[in-house]
């Protein structure tokens, strides 16, 4: 074990860090964070955040024995904890850190975006339950995040991964990582892309056409989505991944999603932050937050910086009536 500063650490290997809480029992969320480091070889460490010496958030103060007496406390209880999940002779490495959870996790991840940050989250029957850091780095944080349902028991491996896509060059790149995570855990990707229902204006009366001319405007984004997704599959199949289409239509898409992780047996979701929209001030998308709240499976959010400059799925065909990116959103 170490207990050195991350921030210092100048070594550029991407980090799967299980964020520890040792008041509640979240030794459940370790078993799939061991999957994805290795599945993207990464290292596995153990980060605990106590609060910092001086005063409390109420402003009262802190005895120092006291502190330093719960400070020995935690680091001797995560040394146990990482010999307890080391394997074989692996060395888990252990970050203590003092002050607010949130920034302190973010400031040691801030450098390096490959970072993955894994977080425990309560689950029940009315869905998800986010705690304050995982809301927290939803809504500032710029690295991944893996979300993984607490009182669930546990995935060792994952058998099958649904990607839901909307048909952006943004979405299209988490298709690598996906495929790595695949690959190792001989799972197969489900690809999905659910059709918005189209809108009309609705002022006065509607027009004797309306029914056909949305059903029609169905049936075309269905066309597309279904030869985009087929498109991409055939790409990674020829990686020997297993992996399968899956077009949607005919409802809200958020619950289209939703239901679909059940209906598939999905047991590990995987989302890109933006979207079509690609705001750089919206932290993920409309969509990606209801999945987030209502899924009881793991779930990767994986952000990106900057702008998509990656090539889209079609933007090599070169076959008569293929659609260049911007057709398909016309």
């Amino acid at each position: 074990m170490q207990d050195d500063s991350i921030a210092a650490n100048g070594c550029k290997t991407p980090r799967v860090l299980v964020c520890i809480d040792l008041a509640k029992e979240t030794q459940e969320i370790i078993p799939p964070a061991k999957a994805i480091a290795r599945a993207l070889s990464a290292e596995l460490a153990f980060v605990h955040v106590i609060k910092a010496h001086g005063r409390t958030e109420n402003g009262s103060p802190i005895d120092p024995v006291e502190w330093e007496i719960m400070r020995r406390e935690a680091k001797a209880h995560m040394e146990r904890f990482a010999q307890e999940h080391a394997d074989g002779d692996e060395t888990l490495t252990i970050h203590l850190l003092e002050g607010n959870c949130t920034d302190q996790i973010c400031d040691v991840m801030a450098s390096r975006p490959q970072d993955i940050a894994v977080l425990g989250r309560e689950h029940d029957e009315t869905g998800a339950h986010i705690g304050e850091t995982a809301r927290e780095m939803l809504e500032s944080g710029t690295n991944s995040l893996f979300l993984v349902p607490l009182g669930v028991e546990p995935k060792q491996k994952f058998s099958r991964i649904l990607v839901p896509l909307d048909c952006s060059r943004r979405s299209e790149r988490i298709i690598p990582l996906v495929n790595k995570i695949a690959r190792l855990e001989n799972a197969e990707i489900v690809l999905v892309h659910a059709v918005p229902e189209p809108g009309l204006t609705d002022a006065g009366l509607g027009e004797p056409n309306d029914k056909e001319l949305i059903s029609q405007f169905n049936k075309r984004n269905e066309r597309v989505a279904k030869k985009y997704l087929d498109h991409l599959s055939g790409r990674i199949r020829t990686g020997g991944v297993r992996v399968r289409s899956l077009v949607l239509s005919g409802g809200d898409v958020r619950r289209q999603l939703a239901a679909a992780i059940g209906e598939q047996a999905i047991d590990l979701l995987v989302l890109a932050s933006h979207g079509q929209s690609g705001f750089a001030d919206v932290p993920f998308g409309d969509v990606a937050n209801y999945l987030i709240k209502s899924s009881n499976v793991p779930t990767m959010v994986i952000r990106f910086g900057g702008n998509a400059t990656e090539k889209h799925a079609f933007s090599e065909a070169r076959s008569k009536g293929a659609r260049s990116p911007g057709t398909l959103a016309q």
